[in-house]
């Protein structure tokens, strides 16, 4: 059989670096900042953050960029050592109104943080409140939320007890309310994350006291009563020191812990509303499961993801690892490692949360990248394609980094154009055209039906006029093929060397004649001369002989009988192996 040139369908060209994850921008110090130690928040258009440190003053800054890595922009720089506007910002902004509002853990006026505000185009900065230390607490370590006409947020330390407070204040920075005291055993002491709001209560962590000062979560009503303590965390049993926030999802509240649990190395937790239904989740391990959780979980109804600072494959950040990126189902099951951070590659060490826009994860991580901490994203959502390509046989498709040339249904996870995975299915379809050739006498059929045929002559390749039927009846002696088109593949067939005997004379000297042909009911065969012994076959265009008659004489009367309309050919035989070759019509 001859084989056409091969045709490749090119449809993926795949890059296995990781193929979800996307680095956005590395910090560089006084350009963006350096270290963040907080979270993203989006208003659809831009991401916006805060460093820690750097900036022109060393201090840190406010920064925004697009979720594609473009048009960041500085939008503040925070002031030198002791700076009446705040230094080294913690936690992450929240937008109320056309503010955005954050907090720094240091700087101000008492040099004890500050609360502020700014517009998201980077002008209107003002500073709104200055921390004192006992009087209003020191060092916010968290982020403030809104709820009705109040900020409300929490200090690691200060208060009458110094070990931290709950406050509200009016986005103005009047009403200035120290709502609770943390005092040790009795309710905790040194919050670190964020409350969050039912609309009735507010739900918290902090990161010691309680009974075993290894940190509590409780709830308290915005306005200081009804504060209860959930629960009081212990070590190896439940965790201990969580340094981040709650969230809630359906019935429950998840969170995690710096440390304890099993390993000592941290946990995932759920607990009700009201203290009860606590569970432990997940062991944090080390290696194959991170380790050391700064930061708080997300949720997309089915899994919760989160990071660990520590943790991981990662060796460019010592024996602890780098951190990495996990989700995990809301009943503890279908944990999964989803990336590890490997320094200077993908940044390492992350302090934060995620935040998702339902496609991508964005964070940002503390060190690593080619400056001191990245920005980056995470495709959480492959895109899911299947395909029903039809090739021919003798030909192939290339999808991502396979080749194919067989009929199956093939599964591939390349790179989009996006950055996200794509999982591929591939149906693959290979038809072939029969090339097969039956040869009687002088007599060819392709062995395919309902085709298109063109039979060549051989030598020189050309095409035989008017020979676009299933069979053809070769007149002279030769190498003859048919090219065949079916299911859209053509392939042509090997040649055939026929050889027609005599010159047709004899018995059957140029003497034939069908009249009427085209005909309907009937037609005749007159002979030149009598024929004796001679054979006629009469085939219909597949090549089966429908039809034999031995016959003797000048004339022969063939009848319809149960032919159908179509087109026949006859070959004609004597009885001195003469053969002749004619092609009748039935109307």
């Amino acid at each position: 059989m001859k084989k056409r040139k091969l045709i490749i369908a090119l449809l993926f060209v795949a890059s296995f670096a990781n193929a979800q994850y996307t680095k956005l921008l590395d910090f560089n110090g006084t350009a963006f900042g350096s270290q963040p130690l907080g979270d993203l928040i989006s208003d659809g258009t831009f991401l916006y953050g805060m460093n820690q440190l750097s900036g022109i003053n060393g201090n840190g800054v406010i920064f925004k960029i697009k979720p594609n890595g473009t048009a960041c922009t500085k939008l503040f720089d925070f002031d030198i050592y002791g700076g009446l506007n705040g230094r080294e910002p913690y936690g992450n902004l929240i937008s109320a109104g056309i503010f955005l509002y954050g907090m720094t853990s240091a700087g101000g006026t008492n040099d004890k943080g500050t609360i502020f505000k700014i517009k998201s185009d980077g002008t209107g900065y003002a500073k709104i409140f200055d921390f004192a230390t006992n009087a209003n607490g020191t060092s916010p370590l968290g982020s403030l939320i809104s709820v009705g006409t109040f900020l409300y947020g929490m200090t690691e330390v200060g208060g009458t007890y110094s070990d931290g407070v709950l406050f509200k204040i009016k986005p103005d920075g009047t009403g200035y309310v120290k709502v609770l005291d943390f005092a040790g055993t009795a309710n905790g002491r040194n919050p670190w994350g964020n409350l969050i709001s039912d609309s009735t209560f507010f739900y918290g962590m902090t990161k010691y006291g309680g009974i075993n000062d290894s940190g509590t979560v409780f709830k308290i009503k915005p306005d200081g009563t009804g504060f209860v303590k959930l629960t009081d965390f212990s070590g190896a049993a439940n965790g201990k020191c969580p340094q981040g926030s709650l969230i809630s999802v359906g019935t429950f509240l998840y969170g995690m812990t710096s440390a304890g649990g099993t390993n000592n190395m941290g946990t995932i937790f759920k607990i009700k509303p009201d203290g009860t239904g606590y569970s432990k989740l997940l062991d944090f391990s080390g290696v194959s499961n991170g380790y050391t959780p700064l930061g708080s979980l997300i949720s997309d109804g089915i899994f919760l993801y989160g990071m660990t600072r520590n943790g991981g494959i990662g060796t460019s950040c010592g024996s602890v690892g780098c951190g990495i990126v996990f989700k995990i189902k809301l009943d503890g099951t279908g944990y999964s490692k989803l990336l590890d951070f490997t320094s200077n590659a993908n940044g390492g060490r992350p302090d934060g949360s995620l935040i998702s826009d339902g496609t991508f994860l964005y964070g940002m991580t503390s060190e690593g990248g080619i400056g001191a901490g990245t920005v980056f994203k995470y495709c959480i959502t492959p895109i899911t394609f299947t395909q029903t390509p039809t090739i021919c046989a003798g030909h192939s498709l290339i999808v991502g980094t396979h080749t194919y040339s067989a009929s199956g249904i093939h599964t591939d996870t390349i790179i989009s154009f996006h950055g996200c995975d794509s999982i591929v299915t591939t149906n693959l379809t290979v038809n072939t055209a029969d090339t097969s050739v039956s040869v009687t006498n002088t007599t060819l059929t392709s062995g395919t039906s309902g085709a298109s045929y063109q039979w060549i002559n051989c030598s020189g390749n050309t095409a035989i006029a008017g020979q676009t039927n299933q069979s053809f009846i070769a007149s002279t002696s030769g190498n003859y093929a048919v090219v065949v088109t079916h299911n859209s593949c053509i392939d042509t067939s090997s040649c055939h060397h026929i050889t027609v005997t005599g010159v047709l004379e004899n018995n059957l000297t140029a003497g034939i004649t069908i009249s009427p042909n085209p005909f309907s009911s009937q037609t005749t065969i007159t002979f030149n001369k009598e024929q004796k012994n001679t054979i006629v076959k009469i085939m219909d265009e597949s090549g089966k002989v429908i039809k034999t008659i031995n016959f003797t004489g000048k004339e022969l009367i063939i009848e319809k009988g149960d032919m159908k309309t179509g087109t026949y050919f006859m070959q004609i035989t004597d009885g001195n192996k003469n053969v002749v070759n004619r092609k009748i019509v039935l109307q």
